[in-house]
Parts: structure tokens; sequence; C-alpha cells
């Protein structure tokens, strides 16, 4: 399930690095009881590893960079997804309940909320996806971090092995995972930097072979790590006409 927030606000500015005040924004629409304080401090658990069970997109909409804040004409976006309908269901209601919402300390107009949702499909399926927030691949060893590039040999186990991590900490039923990258169409890194840390990722368009149980969790939840700092959504692109079902 997924939300888009449509806003308005003449000049609407954000640093460069903005992830952590969207995250700051969804938490603060949550309520300060139990599912707020799960989703803030708990989270699923799998192998010593938390997920939060939700990620969001990039603001979206006609901008200038000025002094290294990016300075939005007037209307701009962005996406909430959730495995969880009743985290999205409790920050749509709380949107509804408001005209506008706090975004560093600039009270931004509330102009629309829509719900989308993934068209379901049957059997194996060769699709277009792309990011709508950079993706983000690494492994750490002795506190070193190794970034990787979607096109990397390791990344897609390092991929496979995050949705099966998931899907655990979810218990989120999967068949059977099917997750096989056929071709990357680009991919532009980004150093991007989320409260006193700055991460190697990548914005990439990928074309993938799934079935819908895997491409809904990866819809809802984001591809490969700390999606809940806004990292890893995804978007359909566009399919393939050559489709086999």
């Amino acid at each position: 399930m997924r939300l888009k927030i449509q806003l308005s606000y003449n000049n609407f500015t954000v640093p460069m690095s903005y992830q952590s005040i969207l995250q700051g924004v969804i938490y603060s629409l949550l309520s300060k009881d139990e599912l707020g304080d799960f989703y803030h401090n708990d989270g699923y658990h799998y192998d010593k590893k938390t997920f939060k069970c939700f990620t969001f997109s990039q603001l979206f909409g006609k901008y200038k960079i000025e002094n290294k804040h990016l300075i939005f004409d007037d209307d701009f976006y962005f996406y909430i997804s959730s495995l969880d309908e009743k985290f999205l269901k409790h920050i749509y209601k709380t949107i509804l309940l408001n005209n506008s919402l706090l975004i560093n300390k600039q009270q931004v107009k509330i102009k629309n909320i829509s719900i989308l949702n993934l068209q379901p499909f049957i059997g194996t399926k060769k699709i277009c996806i792309e990011t709508l927030s950079p993706m983000l691949i690494y492994s750490t060893k002795d506190n070193y971090s190794t970034y990787y590039r979607p096109s990397d040999k390791e990344s897609l186990n390092f991929i496979i092995n995050n949705i099966q991590d998931k899907c655990l900490a979810y218990h989120y039923p999967i068949k059977e995972l099917v997750f096989k990258i056929d071709h990357i169409i680009y991919e532009k890194r980004r150093m991007m930097k989320f409260k006193n840390c700055f991460y190697e990722c990548f914005m990439t368009k990928l074309e993938i072979e799934t079935n819908f149980e895997t491409l809904s969790l990866i819809y809802n939840c984001g591809l490969s790590s700390k999606n809940s700092c806004g990292f890893g959504m995804i978007d359909i692109a566009h399919e393939k006409s050559n489709i086999s079902l």
C-alpha cells in the first residue's frame, strides 16, 4: 500500500540531505501510543537486524539549488509505502484531519492525499522498475563499510538476502522468492547524508524478473537497506511488451 502526499508552499526550502527531516515528519504523523513507539523505537526483528516495514521517496517538484538547499517553486509531493496497512491508515487519517504539515519549520499546505496499490498478477513477469529514492547496498566488517553498485556481482546476493530477512522479520509468507536482474538501464551514483553519516548509493533503473509476492514486498517496503531512512523506494517504470506470464 502506498500514499501520495501532495503539498504546496511558496519557496519551500530544505537542505539537500533532507531524508531525516522527512522521516521525522512521518513519525510525527503517528500517534504517541504503542503504534508510534513501536515504529520509532522498536520495529520488526530477525537475526539481530531491525526493520521498520516502511519507506519513502524523495521530494518531487520544480526546484532550484541555492547555498546547498533545495527551493521548490510551489507544489511538490512525495510517497510513503508500507506493508503494514494499519501504519498507513493511521497516517492517512491524521493527514485528513489537518490542513497543513510542519516541515523544516515551514507550515506546508496539504493539497491532496491518494492511496495507490500494486496491480496483482499471476506467475513470473519481466518488468522495469526504477528508484524513487537512492538504493543503498553495503556490507560492514570490523566497523568498515563497503558500498556496491547495482551492477556489482555481489549486489544480487545482498538484495535477495535482504528480501529473505524482511520476509522472516515481518512474517510475510512468500511461497517462492523470485528476483532476477536481467538488465541495468542506468545507475547514477549519489553521496547522501543521513544525520551524521554519509552513504554511497544509487538511483537506478532495472529490468527484472519477479513474481507478485516478491514485487509486493519490495514495492511496499523498499529494495535493499535502510528503507525507513528514505533509501530504496521503487516504482514500476514500464512493462515489456513481450511479457510471458
